[in-house]
């Protein structure tokens, strides 16, 4: 039987022995000044095995949104925390899971979309730094984003203050590319926020603001993190440029 565990902190170690597959749970709990209404329920409060993380609203989806992790092997435990995302099932919802994907299928089928997300790990001794493109790069803080990109949300302008993202700009002075720390530990961090607009891909420029943004923290002995869907060859490609080993599939599912 699953409890609500009320001292989230308490399932760190458990967390901390995969930094890399788990940065977005750990970021949840540590950073609690920019993360709000995170739940976690344990199907045992010693062993912290099998547990669903919940974080509402998604960072990716807006306010009507759910973002879950579970990690499970065991069906009933499955089945029990599907009761619980059963009663949140009018969200839109974003689920991560190493759970088998046919007892995803059997208790949750009101998630019709799935995709595979492939995690990469990077450290010092793999880490290789792109130069290409610095001179028309900014680190984006919270002063300069409110003319960069006035539609920039409370929670990423909340962001700039503790870790590092940067954008690229064109001649004419306008925001093209991000791409930045999106979660945050005390032992790794993940990139997020790669995004560049069409007319400019393809030149290196993602490559060498995900590599700004990762140099830093690497040095300072942080775990670097990089998840990306499988099938999105250029994404996986930057990964793979600057030094980011697979590490871990994991199977993403929403409605």
């Amino acid at each position: 039987m699953f409890v609500e565990l009320r001292n989230k902190n308490k399932i760190l170690p458990r967390l901390y022995e995969d930094p890399v597959s788990y940065v977005e749970e750990i970021s949840l709990i540590e950073e609690r000044y920019l993360w709000h209404k995170v739940t976690v329920y344990v199907d045992d409060q010693r062993s912290m095995e099998e547990f669903l993380v919940l974080h509402s609203p998604s960072l990716y989806l807006g306010e009507r949104s759910l973002s879950a992790y579970i990690t499970a092997t065991n069906s009933s435990t499955i089945c029990e925390f599907a009761q619980i995302l059963k009663e949140k099932k009018n969200l839109q919802t974003h689920l991560q899971t190493s759970a088998e994907a046919s007892l995803i299928r059997q208790f949750m089928p009101w998630f019709t979309k799935n995709y595979t997300a492939r995690y990469f790990r990077c450290d010092s001794a793999t880490f290789k730094p792109h130069c290409q493109h610095r001179t028309r790069t900014v680190r984006l803080t919270p002063e300069n984003i409110k003319e960069l990109d006035p539609s920039a949300t409370a929670h990423f302008v909340n962001r700039l203050q503790t870790a590092p993202v940067y954008g690229y700009v064109n001649e004419n002075g306008q925001l093209v590319a991000t791409s930045g720390v999106g979660y945050l530990t005390k032992k790794s961090f993940s990139i997020s926020y790669t995004e560049t607009k069409p007319e400019y891909r393809g030149r290196g420029i993602a490559k060498c603001l995900t590599s700004l943004s990762s140099e830093p923290l690497i040095k300072n002995g942080l775990i670097g993190v990089y998840a990306a869907d499988i099938k999105n060859p250029p994404s996986l490609a930057v990964a793979e440029a600057l030094g980011f080993k697979p590490h871990r599939d994991l199977k993403c599912f929403h409605n």
